[in-house]
């Protein structure tokens, strides 16, 4: 069995931009190595797969909540159950009244 029979085969349409774009990154790669010829559908395989990658990370971002953070009480301003209270201790001796 050859890699052909194993990979679907699809049809592309590229604008000129992108299509002049595979094509420099095919001659930046062959200029690398001469031994070694790489081919359109590689580069494009290449592009998808890190797109895929991408989208995948950006898809795991999103599911995990990030406005639910968790602040020490510390942080906490205006009041109410997750102020910390003030601990009152009375001072030794007798108290001093004033009238």
């Amino acid at each position: 069995m050859s890699d052909e029979e194993n990979y679907p085969r699809i049809t592309i349409t590229l604008p000129p931009d992108l299509a002049a774009w595979v094509k420099l990154k095919k001659d930046e790669l062959d200029a690398k190595d001469r031994r070694m010829k790489t081919s359109v559908s590689a580069i494009i395989a290449d592009a998808v797969a890190d797109m895929k990658a991408r989208d995948q990370a950006n898809e795991s971002e999103k599911s995990t909540p990030q406005n639910n953070l968790i602040r020490p009480s510390t942080e906490t301003s205006g009041g109410g159950y997750l102020t910390p209270k003030t601990a009152r201790y009375q001072k030794g001796g007798r108290r001093k009244y004033t009238t």
